[in-house]
């Protein structure tokens, strides 16, 4: 599953892990991730972490009483990031690269 209110990430995304053998469902708004999410189906959920209506850590906190999978949270701020990671070694973090 990939949570991110940017569709060309969601794409990229969904293509780069069909090419590895996952099955992808993407959401670019999260109430509607959180509406058509399936417990116990997903392996690895990717989350934007600065996304509208609710923010990605939220997303998960809703969700994690039924999550079983791996979580990796994305984001393109360099000071969330930097702030998040220090204090949380149980998640995975990418940060996205933005060009100005």
């Amino acid at each position: 599953m990939v949570v991110d209110d940017e569709l060309d990430i969601c794409l990229m995304l969904k293509v780069v892990l069909e090419n590895n053998g996952f099955i992808v469902d993407y959401y670019c708004n999260p109430i509607l991730a959180l509406n058509e999410f399936k417990s116990t189906f997903y392996d690895l959920i990717v989350i934007d972490i600065k996304i509208p209506y609710i923010n990605g850590i939220q997303l998960y906190r809703d969700k994690k009483r039924d999550i079983k999978s791996k979580i990796c949270f994305l984001t393109a701020a360099e000071t969330i990031f930097d702030i998040v990671h220090k204090f949380s070694q149980l998640y995975t973090f990418i940060r996205k690269l933005v060009e100005n």
